[in-house]
């Protein structure tokens, strides 16, 4: 897996901005394709920040707290 470029909250409000961009009245066919190849990627950076998230979690549940003495 990569290294996350944002935070969840980040990717979120850039997935968000994207699709609002989506739909303005007056984009080009252009800039349309570009805004959704940024959300699709925005998408794919919250995707993985909550599967990795889901995974701690779903460790966490099986072992227990590893900090745990």
């Amino acid at each position: 897996m990569s290294e996350n470029k944002y935070t969840f909250e980040e990717a979120l409000a850039g997935l968000e901005k994207s699709a609002a961009d989506l739909i303005k009245e007056g984009i080009t066919l252009e800039e349309a394709i570009g805004n959704f190849e940024k959300g699709i990627g925005y998408y794919n950076q919250c995707n993985e920040i909550l599967e990795n998230a889901k995974q701690k979690i779903s460790y966490i549940g099986r072992n227990g707290d590893s900090d745990e003495k």
